[in-house]
């Protein structure tokens, strides 16, 4: 089989790509394609050395699907942005509401987006969650479980939307709450990290992004998420700290709230004084392994690669 896979950005870390590139994993015996609608960075087109890849920025016009797929996969692919061959079947993979192209199936990547897109068309939409491969160890990993300290992290694409000034206050009152923790950043924009260093008492080391960035998680005790405005549809960095064992501490909002279960493997906050809770919490004497423990198990279960080539193909045969 020759999967086509559409992108709206030609870039690794966020977005799509990861998502796509993570599908060509969990489906290792077809052929593959990429397509994109945007310039394809370097590390972008190394992560996907085994597939043809296709780059359609300078096209004015929709794009023509010049390979033969058997099956088209648009992620968030807008109206006529793509020429769909008739004699390949289409799926449409919602990652967020938006005004997207018809495809012969339709699935979201979490039952809160379900919802919204349903809420909005009127029609049923199935849920396919996201393959997450388990994080690439670091070069120097730690023994956090003997740790007496905790080290919680936040991992984002390196843009202002993603990285707030609120967070300014909101990481003040955590460090002068839980002095108990060391905190590190993945992403965060080198304007910030000044400000940011200072509101966690110059207790905090930052780290560039990269798609091998993920590999901190398996340093980190937990992950911290919080973004004042902004609603996540389905975490995958998310699932990406729970396969590694890392702990998640998150805005009780949107896709989180099907990933996790307070107290049992991470944490959903309403209030900062839920997130000085939960990072209190996981320093009791044995709490921290036993939510770590669980959170893998579930992360496992849930969005591993095998998981999501069985749903895949159970979509696929139901279409049939």
């Amino acid at each position: 089989m020759h999967l086509l896979q559409v992108c709206n950005v030609g870039e690794i870390c966020g977005g799509t790509a990861a998502c796509a590139w993570t599908i060509t994993r969990a489906l290792p015996d077809w052929k593959h394609s990429v397509l994109f609608f945007s310039k394809v960075s370097d590390a972008t087109r190394q992560a996907f050395s085994h597939c043809d890849i296709v780059e359609g920025a300078s096209l004015p016009q929709p794009v023509k699907c010049a390979v033969s797929p058997d099956l088209i996969l648009l992620h968030n692919t807008a109206p006529d942005r793509v020429q769909l061959p008739e004699d390949a079947y289409s799926m449409l993979y919602a990652h967020s509401v938006a005004n997207h192209q018809v495809a012969d199936i339709k699935v979201a990547c979490s039952q809160h987006l379900a919802a919204a897109l349903e809420s909005r068309s009127g029609t049923p939409c199935d849920v396919l969650y996201q393959p997450v491969p388990i994080p690439p160890c670091p070069v120097e990993r730690t023994q956090r479980i003997l740790s007496d300290r905790l080290v919680i992290g936040r991992i984002c694409t390196p843009t202002q939307r993603k990285w707030p000034t609120d967070l300014l206050d909101f990481y003040n009152r955590l460090a002068n709450s839980c002095p108990q923790v060391d905190w590190e950043f993945v992403g965060a924009p080198p304007a910030m990290q000044k400000d940011l260093a200072s509101a966690c008492q110059q207790n905090a080391h930052f780290w560039p992004a990269g798609f091998t960035a993920r590999s901190h998680l398996w340093n980190w005790h937990a992950l911290l998420y919080h973004h004042p405005t902004l609603t996540e549809t389905f975490g995958r960095t998310v699932a990406e700290s729970m396969r590694a064992g890392c702990v998640p501490i998150v805005d009780a909002r949107g896709g989180f709230l099907e990933q996790i279960t307070t107290g049992e493997n991470g944490f959903l906050c309403e209030s900062k004084s839920d997130f000085v809770d939960a990072v209190q919490s996981l320093s009791e004497p044995g709490s921290w392994r036993a939510v770590s423990s669980q959170a893998k198990f579930l992360a496992d279960q849930r969005f591993s690669l095998t998981q999501f080539r069985g749903a895949f193909e159970q979509l696929l045969l139901k279409a049939v």
